[in-house]
């Protein structure tokens, strides 16, 4: 498929990054409305309504796309209408333990941040208990202790059934990623924040190079649950208890023997994407990121773009 999207050189350029947006959206089966368009349009600032009336415009992108009162996608391809109502209830089955083990995470010492990423943070997952995805802020040198705290939610989830991936831990002094790339700006734009609100927004200025992929994302509102305030007392008292020597002699252990191991299991498993080090604990060890980039460039070329 080749061809310009329009005479006029705004009109093309965002009726070439509507089709962009949908053809990285269906690679995940996923129509969007109007609304999602707007906020995780490719490479272009526009207004709503700008948007909404270039989905309406005839003209070659319309040949090229469909839509129904509430969903858009790529011509031929209303079956994922159905595909996303059925993953939208199983999503909803699967946020209520994401929200109770999110609480646990959010209470546990030295968590700043706990953050829903992945499919479900788009209500897309594949079944009721699939991954839930979190992305987690610790306090700058208790990285990897505060990940070992959480993962003691994530053996009691386990019981039930239910997986946690806490795969991604920063420090707070350390946000801005390094993967400054398409897919990590739309996995960041997309991220649902449980607690922490504060940081969250944070996060996002610190990597405000995702507006160049997506110009028109901004920090989600997000409902934001305290833990107890009975637990809080108990949290800050064991951030006091383990803030001093032993605490650093607990992180030291720790992150030595996690980042020793996970570096062997990244390696065995050709996870080129992992990163491990005191103030990051990058987990992704199957090439995610790769595999899709490397899917969304092959079918941007199908269509001449």
């Amino acid at each position: 498929m080749t061809g310009d999207l329009g005479n006029e050189a705004g009109r093309s350029s965002l009726e070439t990054s509507i089709l962009r947006t949908l053809v990285y959206a269906d690679l995940f089966d996923y129509p969007l409305t109007a609304r999602e368009i707007h906020r995780y349009l490719v490479g272009y600032a526009a207004s709503p309504e700008s948007v909404e009336e270039a989905l309406f415009r005839p003209g070659l992108l319309r040949e090229r796309i469909d839509g129904t009162t509430s969903f858009w996608f790529l011509s031929g391809r209303s079956q994922i209408v159905e595909v996303r109502r059925e993953r939208e209830a199983q999503s909803h089955a699967l946020w209520p333990w994401a929200w109770r083990y999110g609480r646990q995470i959010a209470a546990r010492p030295f968590i700043r941040l706990v953050a829903v990423t992945g499919s479900l943070a788009m209500n897309n997952v594949s079944h009721a208990r699939d991954d839930i995805d979190l992305l987690l802020v610790a306090r700058t040198g208790r990285v990897w202790l505060a990940r070992a705290l959480a993962l003691l939610s994530v053996h009691l989830a386990c019981r039930l059934g239910i997986t946690l991936c806490p795969n991604y831990v920063l420090a707070e002094d350390h946000l801005r990623l390094a993967e400054a790339n398409f897919f990590t700006a739309h996995e960041l734009a997309q991220a649902v924040p449980l607690y922490g609100l504060e940081v969250y927004r944070s996060l996002f200025d610190h990597n405000s190079w995702i507006t160049h992929y997506l110009p028109n994302a901004a920090p989600q509102n997000g409902v934001e649950e305290d833990v107890w305030p009975k637990t809080r007392v108990g949290q800050r008292a064991l951030e006091v208890a383990l803030g001093g020597p032993i605490g650093e002699a607990l992180e030291r252990w720790e992150r030595q023997r996690k980042i020793d191991r996970l570096r062997r299991e990244a390696a065995q498993k050709g996870g080129l994407e992992s990163q491990f080090n005191a103030d990051l604990c990058k987990g992704h060890i199957d090439s995610h990121s790769a595999v899709i980039s490397q899917r969304y460039a092959e079918r941007l070329k199908a269509y001449g773009i």
